[in-house]
């Protein structure tokens, strides 16, 4: 049996953020038993840090001076209280672990373990500095002012770590380059919820949505990051070459992109956009797609990335079509739960087509799918993988300390 841990998380995100990765691990842990706290950033505060309680973790969130999609850890307003408030903390943590390292979340770590050593761990999930994100997804004058800042915070602090957790393969590469020794990473990649999330047949949800069509429904989800919307257009746009009635099901929020180029490229009547759907509401929403496209071009960013919505295709019980990049590749390549495309509008079209053309195979995919959910990627047992890892680093670590 394994002694409860005391475990501080910390990530530069707004708390709704931190449900993809931080939180539902923090979540996870305190039902096997450990006590812990993660600390975030508020939705919308500008002063004053809160503590309150989710599911059994400890929640504080750190006040941040702007606002929205523009509190990514940088201000110093944030890591100021954080300081302040780590120095008055009672909390005599086992473990620290850092969710990416900017500033608003590696100066309060490294504050808490001077007050009080303790096992260190940063996680790296995602590809941020120069060659990723920075490069694909910001501002050129973002780019200019922030790209050796970005790429010095995401690297410098992670061989001073006891431990690594990374969400991809190449982030694992990448430490290891930086003189990290693989015993001391662990790659946990993204995760699914099949507990919370049924699985329904396609046409009960339909129903359900109130959606009529019988013809193919693509599906597409995100939460607020809708990337690569031309290449799904391009997409649908072939598939109604062969099925006039096909649909495009987009989820979330795409803003107003996707309507410009629906109609650029003719297919406004076969795109179906859901608006911002609930946690609650999604998997039927979900449950209409009769599979999903996951657009991954190749490159940096993707390379070093885990789409996380491929968990909840996964939970869907659906096929999945994708390319072969990154860990991706591997992941359909090891599972029959879909097929890989070329970065091509037509071959993508083609693929999806062989699949909803042969409902055989299509309902093969999607059982393999589910499966892979429940029995691999359920975040409870990356959790216990999580687990684990901790333990091997604590006992390592005491055996150096012995005389």
């Amino acid at each position: 049996m394994i002694s409860p841990f005391k475990v501080l998380m910390i990530s530069h995100l707004r708390r709704s953020r931190t449900y993809a990765r931080s939180l539902i691990m923090a979540k996870n842990l305190v039902k096997r038993g450990h006590k812990v706290t993660l600390l975030s950033t508020a939705e919308e505060r500008k002063t004053g840090m809160s503590v309150d309680s989710e599911d059994g973790v400890r929640m504080i969130e750190s006040p941040d001076l702007f606002t929205g999609k523009m509190r990514t850890g940088w201000d110093l307003w944030n890591l100021f209280n954080r300081l302040r408030f780590m120095d008055r903390d009672s909390g005599q943590y086992d473990i620290v672990h850092t969710f990416e390292t900017r500033p608003v979340s590696i100066y309060p770590a490294l504050r808490q373990l001077r007050r009080r050593p303790a096992l260190f761990l940063t996680d790296w999930n995602d590809w941020w500095g120069r060659g990723g994100i920075i490069s694909e997804n910001r501002p050129r004058w973002y780019r200019w002012l922030f790209e050796g800042l970005e790429t010095h915070y995401e690297e410098a602090f992670r061989c001073r770590a006891d431990g690594l957790t990374v969400i991809s393969t190449a982030l694992k590469q990448r430490a290891v380059q930086l003189g990290m020794p693989p015993d001391r990473i662990r790659v946990i990649s993204g995760g699914a919820t099949p507990q919370d999330y049924p699985c329904w047949p396609v046409q009960e949800c339909r129903q359900r949505v109130g959606v009529t069509s019988s013809s193919l429904i693509v599906g597409f989800s995100s939460i607020v990051a809708h990337y690569e919307l031309e290449m799904i257009i391009k997409v649908i746009a072939e598939i109604k070459k062969t099925l006039p009635d096909a649909k495009l099901m987009i989820t979330g929020k795409p803003g107003t992109l996707v309507q410009g180029l629906a109609q650029e490229y003719g297919v406004s009547e076969n795109v179906f956009l859901t608006g911002y759907v609930s946690f609650e509401d999604l998997p039927v929403y979900l449950g209409c797609a009769d599979l999903f496209i996951l657009p991954f071009p190749d490159k940096v960013y993707n390379v070093g990335r885990w789409p996380n919505k491929i968990g909840d295709y996964l939970c869907a019980g659906r096929p999945i079509v994708a390319n072969p990049v990154g860990d991706v590749k591997t992941l359909l390549e090891e599972h029959s739960i879909g097929s890989l495309a070329a970065w091509d509008p037509a071959d993508f079209a083609a693929k999806i087509l062989q699949i909803y053309q042969n409902p055989d195979l299509a309902a093969q995919m999607g059982q393999a799918a589910r499966k892979l959910a429940e029995e691999k990627l359920d975040w409870q047992l990356l959790t216990e993988q999580l687990e684990d890892f901790y333990l091997q680093l604590w006992l390592s670590k005491q055996t150096q300390t012995l005389p």
